[in-house]
Order: C-alpha cells, then structure tokens, then sequence
C-alpha cells in the first residue's frame, strides 16, 4: 500500500497514527495534490491527502474512509469496535475531532494571508467557537477516564490526540492544556506513543 501525505496535514497523521497501531506496511509518499507531476489525482479526483492507494491499485479518501478500510487489514487490535452502539461512540469522537481541526486549519491557513486580505473577525470568531465547543464536549466526555471510549485504546483516542497535537502545531498560542486538564493528561500519555512520537508535525 501507498500512502500520499503531507508532513503539515492532520488527517495525514491520522492515517500514519492508524497504520503504526495497527502494524501495517505501507509505502509513505510526501506529495500534495496540486504539485507538478503529483499523482494523488490519479487515485483521487478531489487532488486531495490523505490517499491511501491499495496494494490492488485503488485510491481510497478521505481519513475516515481509509481507517475504516485498514481496520480489517494489520496484525493489531481492531480500533473501531464491531458493537452498532460502540462504533456509533467512536466514530462521534473521530468527527468532533475532525471538525476541531478542520477548525483550526482554516484559521492557521488565513493567519498566513497578508494582512489586508484576512477574513472579519466575526468569522474568526465562528472558528474558533467551534475549536472551543468541541474541547468543551471532550473534556467533559473524557472526565477521568484512562480512555475517550471503554476501557481500550480505540480510534477515539487516535482522533483526539492528532487535534491536539495539531492544534500545538498550527495554532500554538492556544493554551487548551490550562483551561482542559483532563485533554492534557490524555495528550501526554498519547504522545509518548510510538506512533504519535514518530509522526510528528515537523518543527516550525
């Protein structure tokens, strides 16, 4: 398998995260899908990453796609449960993620715009809502347990540790480990994982 991503994507580093816990081989390919010769259009008409391409040729996206397609591949423990009512849990958990990163990607993409062609801050204002919301929900939700969901590790713990770790990355004045200690003591023992250590955000 083939895996096009990029260094500063989030969803990227969902897929690299799944595929370390699950112990699957799979070629990494540092493209993004509009440079010059790129190929990620070729296996996905959104010119999108993450793609993951199969050993039998297929362009698979986006990130919720491709967990649940290698979830039946690999040698470790499946991540999304079987259980109806516990996959609906996790899957929950994986989209409040997402949104709280989409959220903070668009908001570190127009941070890089020159300055008299920023959005209002109202808008602003309504991106970060959502990153605060969605912390929120979280903290509350995860209270003092060792996990987001049941008593194993799961793909909910998988989505929530790669939203805070991009929100260190793309947004790091945001000081959610004060106001969130419950996500913090989470994080650092996510991060000192071997797969969130070794897919890393590169340092700015």
């Amino acid at each position: 398998m083939k895996l096009y991503g990029t260094p500063g994507s989030p969803f990227a580093r969902k897929v690299r995260i799944f595929l370390e816990e699950k112990r699957i081989p799979c070629e990494y390919i540092v493209q993004r899908g509009r440079d010059p010769g790129s190929r990620v259009p070729e296996f996905n008409p959104l010119a999108k990453v993450p793609t993951l391409v199969t050993d039998a040729g297929k362009g698979l996206y986006d990130s919720p796609v491709i967990v649940e397609y290698l979830d039946a591949q690999g040698e470790g423990p499946r991540l999304i449960p079987e259980s109806f009512a516990e996959r609906i849990e996790v899957r929950r958990w994986e989209a409040l993620a997402d949104g709280v990163t989409e959220a903070a990607v668009v908001i570190n993409h127009e941070l890089r715009e020159p300055k008299d062609k920023q959005r209002s801050q109202d808008w602003y204002g309504r991106q970060q809502l959502k990153i605060d919301r969605g912390l929120a929900v979280m903290e509350k939700d995860l209270g003092a347990n060792e996990f987001c969901f049941g008593e194993h590790f799961t793909l909910a713990d998988i989505a929530t540790g790669y939203a805070l770790g991009y929100l260190d990355f793309g947004l790091p004045e945001q000081d959610w480990r004060t106001t969130h200690p419950n996500l913090a003591r989470l994080a650092k023992r996510l991060f000192a994982r071997k797969s969130f250590s070794e897919t890393t955000h590169p340092q700015k």
